[in-house]
């Protein structure tokens, strides 16, 4: 599974950002992801690939990348 595709196909159920111009360098308040938004996303990433993320973990989710490297570890 390459987490980093997964993850945009979640994300752009989130954003009116197209698949193809989502960086995942960027901040996700960029991608126009706000907290709430934060919430309902994480819980569709949760199961889709099969992870618990507390929510202490969430603030430590600043950009897209943040999240695939949670995801690389936790996946291994």
């Amino acid at each position: 599974m390459d987490i980093k595709s997964e993850l945009i196909s979640v994300i752009k159920d989130y954003t009116d950002v197209p698949s193809g111009e989502i960086d995942t360098s960027l901040g996700l308040k960029f991608l126009g992801i706000n907290s709430y938004v934060v919430l309902s996303m994480i819980s569709e990433i949760e199961n889709r690939f099969n992870v618990s993320i507390p929510d202490s973990d969430l603030y430590n989710f600043q950009t897209l990348d943040d999240i695939i490297g949670y995801l690389e570890k936790k996946t291994v």
